[in-house]
């Protein structure tokens, strides 16, 4: 269950409030990071700045590469520059200089060197994790762009750091996020790097332990899984009678979804919560780490190296709890004296570490869990890794002062000072440190969930002996919940004695005090007083998934059928248990349309709760969705376009009226007459086939490929006046020219009119049974294909061109191969270019049942449902998503087609799919001892694999021996 916080903060919530965009000065226009790069050219001496400015490529870069440049930017977020230092013609890159890696920043600009920041991900979702106070002034930003090919990011990048207008001195990464991505860029500037063959070893959490497994040194025992079957496997081979695990993410910081569990049950749980959310620094979960219980104490250890020499800079001791329902929530950590034997075999072990990892240069952060294999008399110290970052500690950095204070040096002055060649890190001994004080910080832990009325604590911890500093992460008005990991807490005190007795009595008066007395609640409530409802209209096929995710987001639910006691609320999807609020059935037969529509609304609004979000859960429920949204005034698409986003025949008049975009040559036709004139006016043209289809349906409901005047008419005679597949009748036909080449599905989400694509589909429909358009599968594309490409910019003017502009949409696309593309008549002229033309587009999400939906979330790490209701109630984590996706592993989905019909008696096909080494799951929607019919459509299929494989030949391979199976082996029936 997602936890109340999200609910209230819509998404990613940074652990401090300040800002970290530039604040201008009024006379100076606002930058525009979302361009790709900036340049601060006003750096003391204005005249020769100036000419640089205008002598250097960058304004001609500005215009071809989407590059703004800043003249005077002054960022909030440590000392800026001082006015007696020297700027230096020599920049200093930080790679997402978020928490800690601020101060990282600051320090570059304090020893008098320009600072350049690259964000490894374009508009970084979590780059406001600065402390309060610290000013940067950066010289350059660049964005590094993950919405495209990586390779070509990646020389993109390279190129504008490499025509910045002063030599690059180092390249570092300030948080987890920049590790890879600065490993990367110092590689191909050729500086200072640890290299690539380990940097993925030095993110991945899984990679990270094998790899120093792989060094013989001790690793957790551990497994990297995206099923579930993976997870228990795992479990049950967990050695003795200790089925104790924890389950955490791959990639991401502080305890963040880190569960300790008893036994497989809680394993699986946990899988669930963590597999396809987005992580607490922005990164989505496409796999989750499995390990071993590791027993004993947890330790830090901070280490800055140069050229394969480490040297020890700190060792904190964690102080974990468990508290409010969570295993390993910080209460704090506490600065230890280096020179123990116990302190010291971890030393050593973290070498090693190090060693194993290729970490030859820069700072590391080392989790190390220390347990006693002796007696307390003998004690046999044994280290064993949780995990290390290649970049220093973070927490945002509120224990820099702290260790300034007690040690003498920070990891920051430090690490700057190894690359920089300078005199500290000569002067400072391998294995040790002075320790002058003790220190501990304090990571305060709310008790309760509920609405903040005072702090109470500030006072008294204030007047704590041992008090340096405290930030609150929270203020009055704020709905805050049960303290569960280091991105709910409400802030963290920072203590400085003379004696380890001073600050832990202090520690430990403060988390005394917060049970009642650190924050006065207005109200005490596990969950924010005003939970909002969802309103899903016709939550059929993927649409129940939607509704089921309302109720697993922890809002209110409220079901609405379109027309009474529908003909299509059976096609919900197996296993999602929806339970609503409120069930309401649209009269949809009402003589007074209006009065429908206000008897409807009446009883969504007298439900109590406040309505978030009112959207189709099926093609059927789009038009009673929107004008519901619009009546009720939640976020919806403009009623003027309403219909045409709904009626195909008019969706492609729209778009061919703005005259943009290619469009198919089409006719709705309702007579003989009608299909005969159009027939002859299209033939004329040198067509030869046809297609005839419903107005409104779904699937291949009906649709009827034509080559001459008699088969037209007899489709139109099957089809006209019908009731189709979703229970409308048929008001005429609607006859269009037959679209050759490859179809595609986009499936996207729209916000405020920005437009995100979270999918593409590239569908396999193939003439059988004498059906010419039967679905045999669909595979995912990746965005970097040029094909795709024409298919995506075409896209993004259909969606312009409807006025799409919230909410989900379901775009099928042909799209012919260069050599053929159409002028504005539609008439065939040659080209070398793609030329893509609608199918059509629903505003709601792909259905077919979303058994895509296990596809998506390993190949992608998200999908169109939860981007969809992040549109609505998370805005921040649909601003997170890219906008088009990248595939980390291939998938398709089969659609099986039977090629027999009868009484099936068997399927022993199923046996073959299940160990093909790309299955993921199989959906069957029939069985033994029920009809089986020969498949012509979507809704006589009998079921649907979906595969999954990081090899593509591999998933060709295991797609075709199925579609062999079909042939022969997948059915048995009765004789």
């Amino acid at each position: 269950m997602i936890n109340s916080t999200d609910v209230e903060d819509e998404g990613f919530k940074p652990l401090k409030k300040t800002p970290t965009e530039p604040q201008f000065i009024p006379s100076k226009p606002p930058s525009n990071l979302s361009r790709g790069m900036s340049f601060n050219a006003e750096t003391g001496e204005k005249e020769s700045a100036q000419a640089l400015w205008e002598g250097s490529s960058f304004l001609k870069m500005g215009r071809a590469r989407g590059m703004t440049m800043e003249r005077a930017n002054t960022f909030i977020g440590g000392p800026s520059i001082p006015e007696e230092v020297e700027l230096k013609d020599e920049i200093i890159i930080i790679v997402d200089p978020f928490s800690t890696g601020a101060h990282l920043a600051a320090e570059v600009c304090k020893q008098g060197y320009r600072c350049a920041r690259v964000f490894s991900v374009w508009d970084s979702p979590v780059a406001t994790l600065v402390q309060k106070g610290l000013k940067i002034d950066f010289c350059a930003t660049l964005q590094f762009n993950d919405r495209v090919e990586h390779g070509i990011a990646l020389e993109e990048c390279l190129n504008s750091i490499k025509e910045l207008p002063y030599p690059v001195r180092a390249i570092l990464p300030g948080a987890e996020t920049g590790v890879e991505l600065a490993d990367q860029l110092a590689f191909g500037m050729k500086l200072r790097t640890n290299g690539l063959e380990k940097s993925l070893a030095r993110r991945n959490k899984y990679h990270m332990g094998e790899s120093v497994r792989n060094a013989g040194v001790r690793a957790v025992t551990q497994a990297m899984c995206v099923t579930e079957e993976e997870v228990k496997a795992f479990v049950r081979s967990l050695p003795g009678n200790n089925s104790r695990s924890v389950v955490k993410p791959v990639q991401s910081a502080g305890s963040d979804d880190v569960f300790l569990c008893a036994d497989e049950a809680e394993a699986l749980t946990a899988f669930n919560r963590i597999i396809g959310t987005m992580n607490g620094i922005g990164l989505s979960n496409t796999c989750v780490l499995v390990q071993e219980y590791l027993k004993g104490k947890e330790y830090v250890v901070d280490k800055v190296s140069r050229d394969g020499e480490h040297k020890l800079v700190g060792i904190w001791e964690y102080e974990k709890r468990s508290v409010n329902g969570s295993n390993f929530v910080y209460f704090g950590m506490r600065l230890m004296s280096p020179d123990s034997e116990k302190m010291q075999c971890m030393v050593r072990y973290a070498d090693k570490v190090l060693d194993a990892l290729d970490i030859k240069h820069g700072p590391s952060h080392m989790e190390v869990m220390l347990d006693n294999w002796g007696t307390p008399e003998a004690p046999e110290w044994v280290p064993c890794l949780v995990e290390v970052g290649a970049r220093c500690q973070g927490g945002e950095g509120t224990w820099l002062p702290m260790a300034k204070e007690c040690i003498g040096f920070t990891p920051v002055e430090v690490t700057l000072d190894a690359y920089l060649e300078g005199t500290l890190w000569k002067s400072l001994q391998k294995n040790t440190y002075p320790k002058r004080k003790a220190a501990r910080e304090v990571d305060m832990v709310s008790r309760n969930g509920g609405i903040i009325r005072k702090l109470l604590g500030d006072a008294f911890i204030r007047q704590l002996p041992s008090f340096r500093s405290l930030t609150w992460d929270v203020k009055p008005g704020d709905y805050i919940s049960k303290t569960i990991d280091c991105f709910t807490r409400p802030g963290c005190v920072q203590l400085v004695g003379d004696t380890e007795e001073e600050v832990e009595r202090d520690f430990e008066a403060i988390h005394d005090n917060e049970e009642l007395g650190m924050i006065d609640y207005s109200v005490i409530c596990p969950t924010p007083p005003a939970i909002g409802a969802v309103v899903v209209v016709d939550p059929f096929s993927s649409g129940a998934n939607i509704a089921a995710m309302v109720l697993l987001w922890g809002y209110k639910l409220i079901l609405v059928f379109s027309e009474k006691d529908s003909p299509v609320a059976n096609l919900v999807t197996k296993g999602s248990k929806v339970e609503p609020t409120l069930l309401v059935q649209h009269d949809s037969s009402a003589r007074d349309p209006a009065a429908a529509l206000a008897a409807t609304l009446a009883a969504i609004t007298g439900q109590g709760s406040p309505v978030l979000a009112i959207l189709p859960g099926a093609e059927t429920g789009v038009e009673l969705a929107d004008r519901l949204a619009s009546a009720y005034g939640t976020r919806c698409n403009k009623a003027d376009l309403t219909v045409a986003r709904r009626n195909k025949f008019k969706m492609q008049e729209v778009l061919a009226e703005k005259g943009k975009i290619r469009t198919v040559n089409q006719a709705l036709c309702r007579s003989e007459a009608e299909v005969r004139a159009f027939y002859e006016k299209l033939t004329a043209t040198g067509a030869t086939q046809l297609v005839l289809k419903p107005n409104q349906s779904a699937g291949t409901d009906h649709v009827a490929l034509c080559s001459t005047l008699e088969d037209c008419l007899a489709a139109f005679h099957a089809t006209h006046g019908q009731i189709n597949n979703l229970g409308a009748i048929n008001d005429g036909v609607l006859c269009q020219e037959y679209l050759s080449g490859t179809e595609y599905v986009v499936d996207g989400v729209s916000r405020d009119g920005i437009y995100k694509i979270v999918a593409i589909w590239e569908y396999d429909k193939r003439p059988v049974n004498g059906a010419n358009f039967v679905y045999f599968g669909m595979t995912l594309k990746d965005s970097s294909d040029p094909k795709i490409r024409a298919v995506i910019e075409y896209a993004r003017e259909v969606i312009k061109g409807l006025k799409i502009d919230q909410g989900p949409s379901h775009m099928e696309i042909i799209c012919d191969s260069p050599g053929v593309t159409h002028g504005a008549d539609g008439l065939a002229v040659s080209s070398k270019q793609f030329s893509p033309c609608l199918v059509e587009v629903g505003t709601r999400c792909h259905g077919g049942e979303a058994t895509w939906l296990p596809v998506a979330v390993e190949c992608i790490g998200y999908t169109q449902l939860d981007a969809t209701l992040n549109c609505y109630l998370r805005p921040d984590r649909f601003d997170s998503l890219p906008f088009e996706p990248t595939l980390h592993k291939q998938g398709s989905e089969v659609f099986l087609v039977s090629l027999v019909e009868g009484t099936l008696k068997d399927i022993p096909g199923i046996d073959v799919i299940r160990n093909l080494s790309s299955f993921r799951r199989m959906e069957m929607l029939t069985q033994p001892g029920s009809t089986l019919h020969r498949t012509v459509d979507c809704f006589t299929r009998p079921g649907s694999v979906q595969l999954v494989n990081a090899n593509a030949h591999q998933l060709h391979t295991d797609y075709q021996i199925i579609r062999s199976l079909e042939k022969g082996g997948m059915f048995e029936l009765l004789a």
